[in-house]
């Protein structure tokens, strides 16, 4: 089963084209378990379809810092 989680890029440090969004797209598909990414210069965020299990949303979080964004998840509307 897949899920998707989604980021807010924070701080100072923004993705600011379509460079950064590529960067950051190919630095999370890296991670075991994560099927897509889609990351938005325009919105500042980051949405990420992983498989249950193997990669958690610190996990992405920590990677995302490693490339230098500070992201938080957005909490789902129900």
């Amino acid at each position: 089963m897949t899920k998707l989680i989604r980021f807010q890029v924070i701080g100072e440090e923004r993705m600011h084209c379509a460079s950064c969004e590529a960067r950051v797209v190919l630095g999370l598909r890296r991670l075991p378990g994560v099927r897509d990414v889609h990351a938005s210069a325009q919105t500042q965020q980051i949405s990420v379809s992983v498989d249950s299990g193997p990669v958690t949303s610190e996990q992405l979080q920590e990677k995302l810092l490693e490339l230098g964004y500070r992201a938080e998840p957005v909490a789902r509307d129900h």
